[in-house]
């Protein structure tokens, strides 16, 4: 299967990985070490190559999509890899890969049917690779039993899919379910206890998540400690070597240190490694005296150097293979005394275990000195080729080098010549830096931008495209090899763990256990936490530079998944990020042009907001802002009054000089307005005919159906946003931008462009208010109007006088709705509803019309509802003694009338203890029946206090 997965045949290929796919699906937990060959080794390495073709990349993409299918099969190779201490993060690289294929590479457009065709399949490649990813997205869903988890990809816009389709999880998965149930009823007529012993799962399966969850924890701060050592190594060696053994990543002795250095010697700075290795013999690690050598003493990295040459076994290995092999985990220092040291301990560990090669290690330290100075005579570029060594020169460099001044055979010394010509000695990290930059040379040199338009292919193209062919099977020789290996090496392992099986055979089976007794909604939060950093960028920059609907639609359902699974598992960081990316996208925090893609990320935005609302939390805001700013334009473009216009919030007056009286600046800048002011004229009409009202009225009725926590996280938003429409700043928390063009047709001879003050959300909230009052229990209500209270009051004593009346008529409207519904008795519901009239009378920056309007809101209300005031009457009396202390005549004037005609009309309301009915009134006593003497008694301190108030 090895060999014929990467077959340059499509059907061979194809068919091979069918039988993997099946193999995978019926024994996957037989399966883990040839699953981790197979997708680390072959796919992940063809999805990587530059060299692959578009054939092989598609069945590679086609597999992992089967794989990610199955919400077992993933969550299996996040538990069996990713959690595991001694295993590769096979589903992080499957994600990282993906995500790096879904951006794509750059192709240049060309115009031959070559360059086109090259281009149609990298945008092929680009967007399987983003299905892969929203179908582990879907998976997550599928998990957690979420919306959308049932959804499927359109095959008419997959056109891979529907070429090379490898789902086979439905045959598998009808396969099992039959097996399953036959094996159930089987199961219940042997063992009828066999139900109540299920009922324990649940517990066991959330510990045993809990603790493979835990380990995946430490592996990844051990880690992100590894990453953060690794880099303070390159800056600093010293001090990198002190963090890792702080870290426990190491011993602090020069054995431990020189067999990290060997383990990791891909994943550190090789020049730094090659200065551990060179250090003076009297270096410290640790200063101070009497420190032994080996914990980091004088002499300490000479010790680290004997031990590294030391983990090598070179036994028959030729010279310079074994210099190859040596040099390989470092960078020689530029020194030759360091360079001295190193080869000098290289010598002698050769020739200890070769002692049929050398005569002596002083033999063996000379000839690798001169071969380090041909590989750098023969491959440096500096060096002209007519002065560079020949092989008698270097013959004759090395004559008498032997024993007793003796010559090495010359065949021995010829095969060392041609092989370090043929092969130099180099690092991988700089033969994949030259590969790349070969790579980029030939591709400029081929570029389809060139001004000969001609069919490259014909005299340059056919080459490339054959050197491209010969490269991977290069590489796919090397991964064949690497597999191979693996395999062995696994064999050998599965063997100890069999003859390891009888002594210790619970910790294989509770292992085994672990894995697979775990419900896969019990790691998704784990497995989403690894995936969304690199999808939120990949989803990004794909939405940013595509113009293709389907691949934006496919970039948005990425978005919905996304915020539903961080919802879903209180992943707040996640979900805010994804929510803000979203509202950019949006560009209503700017004047740009809207496209397509622009108008349907706001129709997605909304559908998340009436499907998720739930969970959105302080998520609310930016999508509130969006509501906003739609509001605005809807409003523009029907031609309806502005906002300012009837707050009268126009400063034309005030404003700066018009354009005809400023400088030459300001008038250039003119034409920058009007390009924005139609930008803005052409966007508010898309909106008007793409967005429907009805979609933005369901965001907020569907409130109703919020949790009173979502609901106040909701409430705070709308409020935050309404104070930014009144301070004029609508659009920052979408793009930064904190001045907009809120009206194109007002401020034309105004040379500043200013944002007006509006009341949409503030309108929105009296709505929302309006929804909520009668569906939602009193002490429910009461937090929520807490919340809304104060913003109400703040805006009842804002400077613009028709906004403050505005607030305050939303309050007596909504107070009037409110008064409705009797109180009873103790509590103080009511009390705390009014407050907001309260605390605008007692501001001191209210303006008198503004305190007269709050006093006839009392009178209609006290003429209209008494009989139902209870806690109220402690608010409107203390408004009336507010408006007795008010120096403006007119104020004390209307309190006092309005206190005259309350002790007039409404005295027995005010003074009413009962009102009779059986549910206030737990006693049943019949009010309607006392006689006048017994109201006269209940009430005689009334009596007493309207006297005064008729003699007075």
């Amino acid at each position: 299967l090895l060999k014929n997965c990467m077959s340059a045949h499509t059907k061979v290929a194809f068919l091979s990985l069918k039988i993997f796919l099946l193999l995978v699906y019926k024994f996957k937990s037989h399966l883990n070490s040839e699953i981790e060959i197979f997708v680390a080794n072959i796919f992940l390495r063809v999805l990587e190559s530059p060299n692959s073709s578009f054939d092989q990349k598609a069945l590679v993409l086609e597999a992992l999509r089967a794989l990610c299918h199955d919400k077992l099969m993933l969550t299996q190779l996040f538990l069996n890899f990713d959690c595991d201490f001694d295993a590769v993060d096979l589903y992080k690289n499957i994600v990282f890969h993906l995500t790096k294929i879904a951006c794509g590479r750059i192709v240049q457009a060309g115009f031959t049917a070559h360059s086109k065709m090259l281009q149609s399949q990298e945008t092929t490649v680009c967007h399987a690779g983003l299905e892969v990813l929203v179908v582990i997205l879907r998976t997550f869903l599928k998990a957690l039993g979420l919306p959308g988890g049932d959804d499927e990809l359109d095959d008419s816009v997959s056109p891979m899919k529907s070429r090379l389709n490898l789902e086979i999880g439905l045959a598998v998965n009808a396969y099992d379910e039959e097996k399953l149930n036959a094996q159930t009823k089987t199961d219940d007529i042997n063992n009828p206890d066999i139900v109540t012993s299920s009922d324990t799962n649940g517990v066991e399966d959330s510990s045993a998540a809990n603790q493979i969850v835990d380990v995946f924890e430490l592996k990844r701060t051990s880690k992100k400690n590894f990453e953060t050592g690794a880099v303070r190594f390159t800056l600093s060696m010293k001090s990198g070597l002190l963090y890792f053994i702080k870290n426990k990543f190491m011993d602090c002795d020069a054995q431990g240190v020189a067999l990290f250095l060997a383990k990791h010697k891909d994943n550190l700075d090789k020049t730094q490694i090659g200065e551990v290795l060179g250090k003076e013999p009297d270096y410290p690690l640790i200063k101070g005296d009497g420190i032994d050598p080996e914990a980091g003493g004088k002499g300490f990295f000479v010790k680290v150097l004997h031990y590294y040459a030391n983990s090598f076994n070179f036994s028959n290995i030729p010279f310079d293979d074994a210099i190859r092999l040596f040099l390989a985990g470092f960078r020689l220092p530029g020194e030759a005394q360091k360079i001295d040291r190193i080869m000098e301990k290289f010598a002698e560990r050769f020739t200890r275990q070769n002692e049929d090669v050398f005569p002596s290690a002083d033999t063996a330290f000379i000839l690798a000195f001169s071969v380090i100075m041909l590989n750098t005579d023969l491959h440096n570029p500096s060096i002209k080729p007519e002065k560079r060594m020949t092989l008698e020169g270097f013959i004759r460099n090395n004559r008498g080098i032997s024993v007793d001044g003796g010559d090495l055979p010359n065949d021995f010394l010829e095969g060392i010549f041609k092989r370090i010509q043929s092969t130099p000695f180099s690092l991988k990290e700089d033969d994949d830096a030259r590969e790349r930059e070969n790579e980029k040379t030939s591709n400029d040199i081929f570029t389809f931008e060139n001004p000969f338009l001609f069919d490259s292919r014909g005299i340059f193209g056919q080459n490339v495209e054959d050197r491209r062919r010969e490269k991977f099977r290069e590489e796919k020789e090397e991964m064949m090899a690497a597999s191979e290996l693996l395999i062995k090496k696994r064999a050998g392992k599965l063997k100890e763990r069999r003859a390891s099986l009888a002594t210790t055979p619970s910790d294989t089976s509770n292992q085994k256990y672990l894995t697979e007794s775990i419900p896969p909604a019990e790691v998704v939060k784990p497995m989403f936490d690894v995936t969304w950093g690199p999808l939120m960028g990949t989803l990004s920059q794909v939405m940013e530079t595509t113009t293709d609907q389907n691949i934006i639609a496919l970039c948005l359902t990425g978005f919905v998944y996304s915020v539903r699974i961080a919802s879903h598992s209180s992943m707040s960081l996640a979900k805010d990020t994804f929510i803000t990316a979203l509202a950019k996208f949006t560009t209503l925090g700017s004047i740009k042009e809207m496209q397509y893609k622009n108008i349907e990320s706001i129709q997605t935005l909304l559908s998340i907001a009436v499907i998720d609302g739930e969970f959105l939390g302080e998520s609310w805001g930016p999508v509130l802002q969006c509501i906003s700013q739609l509001s605005r334009l809807r409003m523009f473009a029907s031609g309806l009054a502005e906002d300012d216009q009837f707050l009268g919030a126009s400063d034309a007056a005030s404003a700066v000089p018009t354009f005809e009286k400023q400088s030459m600046f300001r008038q250039a800048s003119k034409t920058v307005l009007e390009v924005a002011r139609e930008t803005e004229e052409s966007n508010s009409r898309v909106v008007l005919e793409a967005v429907n009202e009805i979609l933005i009225d369901k965001v907020f009725h569907s409130s109703v159906k919020l949790s009173p926590p979502s609901m106040v996280h909701f409430i705070e938003q709308l409020i935050k946003v309404s104070a930014a429409e009144i301070s004029g700043d609508t659009k920052k928390g979408i793009s930064g931008v904190s001045l907009s063009l809120s009206n194109p047709r007002t401020n034309s001879g105004s040379g500043l462009i200013r944002d007006s003050c509006r009341i949409f959300s503030l309108q929105k909230l009296v709505e929302v208010a309006d929804y909520n009052m009668d569906i939602r229990p009193r002490l429910v209500w009461t937090q929520m109007w807490q919340v809304m209270a104060n913003h109400f009051a703040t805006v009842g004593c804002h400077e613009n006088v028709m906004l403050s009346m505005f607030a305050i008529d939303a309050l007596r409207q909504l107070s009037f709705k409110f008064l409705e519904k009797p109180e009873l008795h103790e509590f103080n519901f009511q009390r705390l509803f009014l407050r907001p009239f309260l605390l605008i009378m007692e501001n001191p920056g209210s303006r008198d019309d503004v305190r007269e309007l709050i006093l006839r809101c009392v009178d209609n209300m006290i003429r209209s509802l008494s009989h139902n005031l209870r806690s109220g009457w402690k608010i409107f009396f203390s408004i009336l003694i507010l408006s007795a202390r008010n120096p403006n005549e007119k104020i004390s004037t209307l309190g006092l009338a309005i206190l005259q005609r309350l002790l007039d009309e409404h005295l027995d309301e005010l003074c009413r203890r009962n009102t009779g009915s059986d549910h206030e009134n737990p006693q049943n006593e019949p009010t309607e029946s006392m006689t006048s003497f017994e109201r006269r008694i209940r009430n005689a301190n009334a009596e007493d206090f309207v006297g005064l108030c008729h003699a007075s």
